[in-house]
């Protein structure tokens, strides 16, 4: 995935220290930190100041989808894909569940973004295991994941049916997780990793955690996304095949 420098994502989006970035009064698109918004880009939590405020409306009135980057590195934006705003809220019940560690006082009230329709491919094989099995191993992955993590003193949220890149929601202090869990019933680490959840790990939150004889004597390896990377081969199973716009 191209990565674009600071001033590269000025060029694109337009300049300027607000993340809903705007040109001529236009949001061009966003550029996140998930050290503000841990829970982006579906949850924005936006501030108080003027021009955020002003931007956040804009955004939702344009109903437009823009794209979004998020910052790995000091210099560094990957894009995530493309966002609109579907919703603003300034329900203090909502603001208080999704603040984190943001002030309630500098906070004006959560954005909440939508991606643009995608889908995956099921690829499927007489050689997989059958369906019962593999649902038993998920399972078992699952919770041995969410076990290791609520041990490290993390509260934890199951996100798997949202559909968000990520199966569970780690938090603990400032510190947040989202983790994607693979499980297997072999001792090899091999999984299958679908189109958006190879989007979402650009996320420097995402990780990756595999559990191997998840049914008999589980162990789990934890990867980053540029662990992940290294260490592992990927090979496409299917292609996407359309006609070229022109």
């Amino acid at each position: 995935m191209t990565i674009l420098t600071t001033p590269e994502l000025a060029e694109n989006l337009g300049g300027g220290d607000s993340y809903i970035r705007t040109r001529n009064n236009v949001v061009k698109g966003l550029a996140i930190t998930t050290e503000l918004n841990p829970e982006a880009p579906e949850v924005i939590v936006v501030g108080n100041g003027v021009n955020i405020r002003k931007n956040a409306r804009l955004f939702l009135e344009q109903q437009e989808y823009v794209p979004v980057y998020l910052k790995q590195a000091v210099n560094a934006w990957k894009l995530l894909g493309k966002y609109k705003a579907d919703k603003y809220s300034q329900d203090p019940i909502i603001i208080e569940k999704h603040r984190l560690h943001r002030p309630a006082e500098k906070v004006d009230g959560i954005l909440f973004l939508s991606a643009e329709e995608s889908y995956d491919v099921e690829v499927t094989s007489s050689n997989f295991p059958d369906p019962q099995k593999c649902k038993k191993v998920e399972l078992a992955a699952i919770d041995y994941v969410v076990n290791h993590y609520k041990y490290q003193g993390y509260s934890v949220s199951d996100l798997q049916s949202d559909n968000c890149g990520y199966d569970l929601f780690a938090e603990k202090g400032k510190t947040i997780l989202k983790i994607e869990v693979k499980g297997t019933s072999l001792d090899e680490k091999c999984f299958f990793l679908s189109r958006n959840e190879r989007t979402k790990s650009v996320d420097p939150q995402w990780r990756l955690a595999i559990v191997s004889n998840a049914l008999d004597n589980p162990e789990l390896f934890i990867y980053s996304t540029e662990e992940m990377e290294k260490v592992f081969d990927f090979k496409p199973l299917c292609w996407e095949c359309r006609i070229p716009q022109t």
